[in-house]
């Protein structure tokens, strides 16, 4: 098939009325390449080094558009930007004054989402030892934090802002700023210390 031939193919079929509906970017591109290679598979067997070629070529685009498409949903990150285990009640080994040592140690490393999660984790396991929190399995931070205000009824809103920096930096494909690490972290050194509201809770 020559050139002209193939182009005037090529026009034909995205003249044809399916390729008019708008059905979004992916479907669109899965269709061109779906034509495309049609087109390809076409030519005659003595262009099969360079089919493979295009091939191959082809299967690297289709990898890094994936790569792409996963990144910007949040499926994957651009890193490992959490390096310590997300769920609240992880290591349970480990006491509320070493997850503290460990949160602050990763601010002093400028790990910033790793002090994020940590220092939720601290104050987590600084309330349960302490018997103000019922911590289950599969809790979620903002649970953690609206049970956490009913002792501590003053810190509400700083407890809802650590839960949301927790989820950002466990679960978000962004880095959580350095203030907002450090402001969970201080958070959880506070609360170790801080006297409850017991009767109002």
């Amino acid at each position: 098939m020559d050139p002209d031939e193939a182009r005037r193919r090529v026009l034909e079929e995205l003249s044809r009325r399916e390729y008019r509906r708008s059905e979004g970017f992916l479907a669109w591109l899965l269709g061109q390449i779906e034509s495309w290679i049609a087109s390809v598979l076409r030519v005659d067997s003595g262009g099969s080094g360079t089919l493979i070629a295009v091939l191959v070529a082809l299967g690297a685009v289709v990898l890094l558009v994936a790569v792409l498409v996963l990144r910007r949903t949040g499926l994957i990150r651009r890193d490992r930007a959490v390096r310590v285990a997300s769920s609240l009640t992880a290591d349970p080994v480990l006491s509320g004054a070493e997850l503290r040592d460990r949160a602050r140690a990763a601010v002093d490393a400028r790990r910033w989402n790793d002090a994020a999660v940590l220092g939720m984790r601290a104050l987590v396991r600084d309330l349960e030892e302490r018997t103000l929190l019922d911590v289950s399995e599969g809790m979620t931070a903002h649970e953690a934090a609206q049970s956490a205000a009913r002792p501590f009824p003053d810190l509400r809103a700083r407890l809802l802002r650590a839960a949301e920096t927790f989820d950002a930096a466990a679960y978000s494909r962004h880095t959580v700023s350095p203030k907002q690490a450090e402001d969970l972290v201080r958070l959880a050194e506070y609360l170790s210390d801080a006297t409850p509201q017991l009767a109002d809770a």
